[in-house]
């Protein structure tokens, strides 16, 4: 699977229990904790994620990172495969 992938499988399970997943804000450090890669690796795939329109990123205090609902159904279609 592709890294930009694997970062995306740990958002979604991250938020996956929450009532709203695609209104739930991980900060970036909940990423790095699950997550092998470093983190200007990991930025560049929040980066093509947010373009292909799977997550958002927002610039608070600290970044904030939510997936999309078209991001919710991209992994799900691909969790058969993982």
């Amino acid at each position: 699977m592709e890294k930009k992938l694997q970062t995306l499988h740990t958002i979604y399970n991250i938020v996956k229990n929450n009532p709203h997943p695609t209104t739930s804000l991980l900060q970036s450090n909940e990423l790095i904790l699950r997550q092998n890669f470093p983190w200007d690796e990991m930025v560049t795939h929040l980066n093509e994620l947010q373009a292909d329109g799977l997550v958002i990123m927002k610039q608070l205090s600290v970044a904030a990172i939510s997936i999309t609902d078209k991001g919710v159904k991209y992994i799900l279609e691909l969790m058969p495969v993982i």
